[in-house]
């Protein structure tokens, strides 16, 4: 399939819910919404449960999450907040959960639906906000308020090319694009082909805005929230996943498909063959395994990074090719191709410029341990 409508027909025919589970799915979220509006009434707070995040915006693909805010006064203390948010969360699901980001919340399954009770405060602008959930329900009137009927579907066909090409998500694990940082694009670009062929010519330096330019940040990609001019609504994206969204744009531009979206699973090679490969290769594999720390995973593949890092930068004489890691339900493994496994016995050992500070230091403790030098040169 290569023509360009056929491909966006077929692929919203797939991402978009039925008629019967929207239906559904509109009466579980006025249950929810009643259900905890009248758990907040019982304990007398002058707060109020609303929906916000992707189905409040209309914008959400097949099997959606609810998200459901309680908002709390702001005299409320951070740890009462947090409290309420998961005895009302229990009382709502009780065969649910609790997850923890900034503050805990709880999570669960409701009539088929995934579903996210969150506890925030109510506040009135986006500059008194105590936590960083408090300016999500700003992101999605803002969103409601200048997003078009008709670019709903935009946003779902741009949703699903950046999970297809395994470039969606602003979770540590992925790095990639929220749903909200899509919704701005569309709102930028209009709707899913101008953002490609815009994507498809970004260059080092990504700095975009609808507001107003805002503060000036280092990341790969710079999107100034319209609700917040201090944040970079794009700040999970990697340089890896921008290169990869560039690359993915320039491609389907070139020859539309609908493996962008939906990629054939990729089948792994049997023993035998990695063996020839490495053996082909001539290089040096390395593996190191360990048990998974008991973490949540916006801390531990931060963490994993880190370490692949700290890996090479150890065996670096030994010259890494390639590296990577992988993260399992019970373990993590770290895998290092290098090009030799073996040092030589003479390593040339490189100081600093004779005008710095701790050249002298350098030369005096080298000067008895080397085999030759130590001795100024250029490099």
């Amino acid at each position: 399939m290569h023509n360009e409508q056929e491909i966006r027909k077929e692929v919203l025919r797939k991402v978009k819910l039925p008629e019967e589970e929207e239906i559904k799915l509109r009466s579980v979220v006025d249950t929810l919404l009643t259900l905890a509006q009248k758990e907040m009434e019982k304990r007398e707070f002058e707060g109020d449960a609303i929906l916000v995040g992707s189905v409040a915006k209309g914008t959400y693909l097949r099997n959606p999450d609810i998200d459901i805010f309680l908002r709390f006064p702001k005299e409320l203390k951070k740890e009462d907040l947090k409290h309420l948010g998961l005895e009302i969360g229990k009382v709502i699901i009780p065969d649910g959960f609790a997850k923890y980001a900034e503050h805990p919340y709880w999570h669960g399954t409701y009539l088929g639906f995934e579903v996210d009770i969150v506890p925030c405060y109510r506040i009135t602008s986006p500059d008194e906000k105590m936590s960083a959930v408090d300016r999500t329900p700003f992101h999605t009137e803002y969103v409601k308020r200048n997003l078009k009927e008709w670019q709903k579907d935009e946003v779902r066909l741009l949703k699903a090319f950046l999970k297809g090409i395994g470039a969606y998500g602003a979770e540590a694990k992925v790095q990639g694009f929220s749903g909200y940082l899509t919704e701005l694009l569309i709102l930028k670009y209009g709707d899913f082909i101008s953002t490609l062929k815009n994507v498809a010519n970004w260059r080092k330096k990504v700095y975009l805005h609808l507001e107003g330019e805002g503060e000036e940040f280092r990341d790969p990609v710079v999107f100034i929230d319209p609700v917040d001019p201090h944040r970079n609504a794009a700040s999970a994206v990697s340089e890896e996943k921008k290169s990869l969204f560039i690359y993915a744009s320039q491609r389907y531009l070139e020859e539309p498909s609908i493996k962008f979206f939906f990629p054939e699973k990729i089948k792994p090679l049997k023993r035998e063959k990695i063996l020839k490969l490495v053996e082909e290769r001539g290089t040096y594999f390395y593996v190191i395994s360990f048990p998974r720390p008991d973490m949540v995973e916006d801390n531990l593949y931060p963490q994993m990074r880190r370490t692949l890092e700290i890996f090479v930068n150890i065996l670096r004489d030994f010259h890494p090719v390639n590296s990577l890691y992988q993260v399992t339900s019970s373990h993590v493994h770290f895998i290092i191709e290098l090009e030799r496994d073996l040092l030589p016995k003479v390593k040339k050992h490189c100081g600093p410029p004779v005008w710095h500070e701790n050249s002298k230091n350098f030369l005096s403790r080298w000067r008895d341990g080397a085999l030759r030098g130590p001795y100024i040169g250029g490099y």
